[in-house]
């Protein structure tokens, strides 16, 4: 996919690039069915692994297009495997294919956690439950003006995939962390800025390049201090994050 002198991919679903030291993957279309699809999650995360032995790059960015990771994307996906239980003997099926999609999302939660350089994701308008708790796996995370968190996960009686209910309590502690699981009231990027939730909140316009430039002082670091403080950093989050996902898989089964 990458090449020796860079990190080039694109295809509908997925494009990937390198700039000024930052690889950067954006996911560009079907953005919840691509990354709870086997392939094409596995085409994602070799993407995860070439950047990562890539000595060019110093970081990597996430993103996905404005609207990609919103409600109606989510709610299209979540119809669609809910259409099954309109049909005999359907129930089954709908079960197996939702945690084979927790499952998959579990696993580049996992990447994402693990990835051994600087890890940033760009989050735009809005973001439904499992992929705003797949970015606090994230070591930073860029909102634009206009992004929010729609807890989706009430509204459709789930429970909060993505490992939100893993990290937010990290974040914020178990009292605040409840009451947003519970309470499922948008939150917006202002909001997540003064709960630690976000990093920065950049303008909406040119949002891709705001959030590279965003990137660059802590590309500076060196590599060697990046990787031993984030195997640090880590090191109780690993072996914790296994245990809830050993959990989660429990109660669905």
């Amino acid at each position: 996919m990458s090449q020796e002198n860079g990190f080039e991919f694109e295809d509908r679903f997925l494009k990937a690039y390198f700039s000024e030291g930052i690889a950067v993957i954006r996911v560009q279309a079907d953005s919840v069915a691509t990354l709870t699809d086997l392939a094409e999650s596995g085409r994602f995360l070799k993407l995860f692994h070439e950047a990562e032995v890539n000595n060019q790059v110093r970081a990597l960015l996430l993103m996905g297009n404005p609207g990609g990771f919103a409600d109606g994307e989510y709610e299209k996906f979540i119809c669609k495997e809910e259409a099954a239980l309109g049909q005999p003997g359907q129930a089954t099926h709908l079960k197996t294919q939702v945690i084979r999609h927790i499952n998959i999302l579990n696993r580049i939660v996992t990447q994402m956690a693990d990835f051994k350089k600087i890890f940033a994701v760009g989050l735009q308008q809005s973001v439904v439950t499992p992929f705003f708790g797949a970015s606090l796996a994230a070591d930073f995370r860029f909102a634009s003006r206009d992004m929010f968190f729609s807890p989706a996960h009430c509204r459709h009686g789930l429970h909060p995939t993505g490992a939100l209910p893993y990290f937010l309590p990290r974040y914020i502690g178990q009292g605040q962390a409840a009451e947003i699981l519970f309470k499922g009231e948008p939150l917006d990027a202002a909001t997540l800025l003064d709960l630690g939730l976000i990093t920065e909140v950049l303008a909406a316009d040119d949002f891709e390049r705001r959030c590279i430039e965003a990137l660059q002082p802590w590309c500076a670091l060196p590599g060697e201090v990046i990787l031993s403080s984030k195997l640090l950093l880590n090191h109780a989050n690993r072996l914790g994050l296994k245990r809830y996902f050993d959990t989660e898989a429990a109660l669905l089964h």
